[in-house]
């Protein structure tokens, strides 16, 4: 049998004969014929490689079943020297790791829109299958560096194997190591890709990868979080002079509350971590989580799974990019970069959380949601390093409360705000405030009204004089900007040495004038501070200086 491009009738043809056969006619000798399947089967001589070389010459219907849309040009190479069109690979390591091999060159030459109108030349390795039902491979070769060519198989569905023992029947398997950790159920695996990468300069192996196919579906918990799509990926390094290095790594299609997400497997921790950005063609949150939370209906913008094979717990963690999430403590009161996230262990219930930021005034604090027993939602959240002044308006106007001035300049270490499923707000904050030559701990808190009442704010200095109990002072603003502090305790405390605490000093003739009290004042402003004390018919007043020198008595010290 004979073809010419002629016969052909296609402007390309001549491309396939001049360029690649290298001649003005193709003969097939030995022809076999079957019209059913299109093919002609016999044996023919090929420019630089050889005669007589077993061929197949295959048809290709168009999409009609009208027309010839290509003719495929299958050629067995007589050794492991591939010469066609511009490639020109010697491939002998190939033939040395597999002597059951053979080289084919393949050229496609398109005749129709079907088949294109290209020549396509193809260097394929055809090797005995291994495994179930030992189906012959197929690898195609493609130049991948100056002196290296990657041999890549075409698997279709794949190649079902016994076991994962049997890759290291592989030509390049000798000597690897394949076993999984015993958690990883292994089903019935499939070899799904391999790239075998050939140093063709030094003749050797560089390196092999392998997807292998493990398992369809693996509970983590049951009805909660599973796996499904579990393969393998074995990576095979060959240094030269050392033996085969094996590293693997487990890919799985991680599920959990109906969220699913591809992601990695770490190995021996087997930990499964996936993560996406959206947009997801899923909108809200799971419903038995999050009613009420504002998220039902909101776009997902994220989404991270994770699971741990060996413990059996979960977490799914779903990221909202609405500007300004309603939150479930009141659409008054809102969320942004909100995030659900639901993490369990076992068939036991989930712990659910609600994660964003809140605009208090222009600090931004990071608050986390709860769920009440009742189904409600409580929301609290905490900053540290604010100025009060940023949050002062927010506090009168969200929770009705009046602000002194003495307090807008102090700059508070801490800060935490919540919002109590009836609807009521909290706050609390901490700073340092100067009283004499000391820095105490001032505390401030607030309360919102109810109905028609207005909100209450506290400030309160916490002092811890020696020889005595801790006591908690309730500051007032004052006419003319001063402050005072004031204490009623059931203790009675010792003003001399109060006053001594706080950087003044007290003659030891009026020392003796004092007794112990349970209630005093201290003001302070002006850059100074007094200290009154009122003890039945006894009452002192001293002044402590900035500098903590000697104060003088403001007010006499008198007997009633």
């Amino acid at each position: 049998m004979t073809l010419t491009p002629q016969q052909l009738v296609h402007e390309n043809a001549l491309e396939l004969f001049d360029d690649y056969l290298f001649t003005d006619s193709l003969t097939v000798r030995d022809p076999d014929v079957d019209l059913e399947a299109l093919t002609v089967t016999g044996r023919l001589t090929l420019a630089g490689h050889g005669a007589d070389l077993p061929c197949v010459l295959r048809f290709l219907g168009d999409t009609r079943g009208v027309d010839v849309s290509a003719v495929v040009l299958d050629v067995q190479l007589p050794d492991w020297r591939f010469r066609l069109g511009d490639l020109d690979l010697d491939l002998g390591i190939l033939g040395t790791m597999q002597s059951t091999g053979r080289l084919h060159a393949v050229l496609t030459l398109g005749l129709s829109e079907d088949g294109g109108t290209a020549v396509v030349p193809r260097c394929l390795v055809r090797l005995p299958g291994i495994g179930a039902g030992h189906q012959e491979w197929e690898f195609d070769v493609t130049p991948s560096g100056a002196s290296t060519v990657t041999a890549s198989p075409v698997l279709g569905e794949g190649l079902p194997l016994s076991g994962l023992a049997d890759l290291a029947q592989l030509p390049f398997g000798s000597g690897a190591d394949f076993t999984l950790p015993a958690e990883i159920p292994v089903g019935t695996p499939r070899i799904r890709q391999i790239q075998v990468v050939v140093d063709t300069g030094r003749k050797r192996l560089r390196s092999v990868w392998l997807r292998v196919s493990l398992a369809d579906h693996v509970p983590v918990v049951p009805g909660t979080a599973e796996l499904t799509a579990v393969e393998a990926e074995f990576t095979l390094t060959f240094p030269e002079g050392g033996p085969v290095r094996t590293r693997a790594a487990l890919r799985a299609d991680i599920g959990v509350r109906g969220c699913t997400l591809s992601g990695t497997v770490t190995v021996p921790e087997l930990e499964v971590t996936a993560e996406a950005a959206g947009p997801f063609p899923e909108t809200g949150a799971p419903a038995e989580f999050a009613s009420g939370s504002g998220l039902e209906s909101l776009p997902i913008a994220r989404a991270t799974v994770r699971a741990d094979l060996r413990e059996g717990s979960y977490a799914l963690a779903l990221g909202y990019a609405a500007p300004a999430l309603p939150a479930a403590s009141g659409a008054d009161f809102a969320l942004e970069n909100a995030s659900l996230e639901i993490a369990g262990h076992g068939s036991g219930a989930p712990d659910v959380r609600i994660l964003g930021e809140l605009a208090v005034g222009s600090a931004r604090v990071r608050a986390v949601a709860s769920r009440t027993t009742d189904g409600r939602w409580e929301l609290a959240g905490s900053i540290r390093h604010v100025d009060f002044a940023s949050v002062a308006d927010w506090l009168s106007e969200r929770m009705g409360v009046t602000v002194p001035d003495f307090l807008r300049g102090v700059v508070l270490d801490d800060l935490s705000v919540a919002r109590r499923a009836d609807g009521s707000f909290e706050f609390s904050a901490g700073s340092l405030f100067s009283l004499g030559s000391r820095r105490t701990e001032l505390i401030i808190t607030a309360a919102s009204g109810s109905g028609s009442s207005a909100g209450q704010l506290k400030a309160m200095l916490s002092i811890d004089p020696p020889a005595a109990e801790p006591m908690v002072l309730e500051l007032q603003a004052q006419a003319g900007g001063r402050v005072r502090a004031s204490w009623h305790g059931d203790a009675a405390a010792s003003v001399a040495d109060l006053v001594e605490w706080l950087g003044g000093t007290v003659d030891d003739s009026v020392r003796k004038l004092l007794p112990e009290v349970t209630e005093l004042d201290l003001v302070t402003g002006d850059g100074g501070l007094v200290v009154a004390a009122d003890a039945g018919t006894v009452r002192a007043v001293f002044a402590v200086t900035p500098s903590g020198g000697t104060p003088a008595p403001l007010a006499d010290t008198r007997l009633g």
